[in-house]
């Protein structure tokens, strides 16, 4: 049996042909005598199940090394060249060029000391906020962002690593920690027994394993009553109030009158939208105590491609952005997302008025002459006198009919990005 030690990386294969993943011994129970329940125990840092490039030995785990035709076969595959790079930038020289593993991995933390233990991205709607907190979740567990991210997530999920919610104005204290909840008995016997929320759950279950990182994903965070909801928490979740650390602080929980810290190995990841609530506008207590991690709109964002039928879509959305900044501000953008899957005039079409126009109505509260400013006075949004009424003389405005035709002509959007057209000319695309 492959001498190993706790931190070791190891290559563990499934076949002579294919990788089972990579990842760092926890535990090895065969250290001292094979038995027959021994087994070891690895914190996965890749889990890809992949077709190796060369044949290695049957089922079984080698230490990563240089020099071995096993790390040969992992170093030169896809779905493992990654991580075997970004393991090898780990070692600290302690074992010579030739050797990953002689230099021990001291645990998780260790690992992932550029990620902050609780942090908020946040932006306007549209930024792949929550996609990204799914990534910083994956990165966390696994050590590296799975080239099959919804398989990853699915098993991290199952292993009860990576939990989320979302934050909503009636999600409570009693939701999120603990608290007494009413329980029919037999149909008849209404008694009350004590819940566990999400948080106490998942801290419980970092407790009893402090070699792996745990995360919680809070989706929305700025849409709860932060106060009401984290009640003293909000102090223990400090890096230095962790379990564990020199200024550890641990208090008695009100319902079940049990002593609580929150362990060092779990993660908050909060998603925040800013068009919702500004950061300044947050509870203090909150703003203190995560980092804030910026995702604005990319117009450059390689999945978005540039033309659709004569369309610039990296253009268009600069455009409306630069007039959203100077009308409104920075926090009320439209997000690149909104244009990832756009390929055709009818698909544009459908987001503008199901999505964009829509948004824009939100951010200006219907102050229509704003809102076509930032389409640049195309045709989208129409314009009549009204003639009636107890409000007298005014214009009446209104979004073009869904069936109209100019929602499907490529002039409409480039009237968004163009220079504004001569009296009586068509609108041609800037250059």
């Amino acid at each position: 049996m492959e001498k190993v030690r706790r931190g070791d990386i190891i290559l563990v294969r499934k076949g002579n042909g294919k990788g089972r993943g990579i990842g760092v011994v926890e535990d090895n129970g065969y250290e001292n005598g094979w038995t027959k329940d021994g087994r070891i125990a690895v914190y996965w840092i890749n889990k890809h199940h992949g077709e190796l490039k060369y044949l290695t030995r049957q089922d079984g785990f080698e230490r990563c090394e240089k020099t071995s035709q096993t790390y040969k076969a992992f170093a030169e595959s896809d779905g493992y060249s990654v991580t075997l790079n970004w393991v090898g930038g780990l070692a600290q020289g302690t074992g010579g060029a030739e050797s990953i593993s002689e230099s021990v991995v001291p645990g998780p933390r260790a690992l992932l000391k550029e990620m902050p233990l609780n942090q908020i991205l946040c932006g306007p709607p549209g930024t792949g906020k929550t996609y990204e907190a799914e990534s910083a979740a994956l990165k966390i567990v696994r050590g590296v962002e799975p080239e099959n991210r919804k398989e990853a997530l699915k098993e991290a999920r199952e292993e009860k690593r990576v939990e989320f919610v979302t934050f909503h104005q009636s999600y409570a204290y009693e939701d999120f920690v603990e608290g007494i909840r009413p329980v029919l008995k037999g149909g008849e016997t209404l008694r009350y027994k004590l819940h566990d929320g999400v948080f106490k759950k998942i801290s419980k279950r970092a407790r009893e394993h402090p070699g792996k990182p745990y995360v919680l994903v809070i989706d929305e965070i700025n849409r709860g009553n932060i106060a009401k909801i984290f009640g003293e928490l909000i102090t223990l979740i400090e890096p230095s109030k962790r379990e564990g650390e020199k200024h550890a602080v641990e208090v008695t929980l009100p319902y079940s009158q049990q002593p609580f810290s929150v362990p060092a190995n779990l993660y908050l990841v909060g998603t925040m939208n800013t068009a919702d609530r500004g950061i300044a506008l947050l509870d203090a207590a909150l703003r203190r105590r995560f980092a804030f991690v910026e995702r604005m709109p990319n117009a450059e964002h390689e999945l978005i491609g540039k033309d659709v039928e004569g369309v610039d879509r990296k253009k268009l959305l600069r455009a409306m952005n630069e007039r959203i900044v100077e009308l409104l501000d920075r926090n009320h953008q439209i997000g690149h997302t909104y244009l990832l899957d756009v390929g055709t005039l009818p698909e544009l079409a459908n987001v503008f008025r199901s999505q964009i126009i829509p948004l824009l109505q939100e951010y200006f509260y219907d102050d229509w002459e704003k809102l076509r400013q930032v389409l640049n006075e195309n045709c989208f949004i129409t314009t009549r006198k009204r003639t009636t009424g107890d409000e007298g003389e005014g214009d009446v405005f209104d979004v073009l009919p869904e069936d109209h035709r100019d929602w499907q002509l490529a002039e409409s959007y480039w009237a968004i990005y163009a220079r504004r057209p001569a009296k009586g000319q068509p609108p041609a695309p800037s250059t």
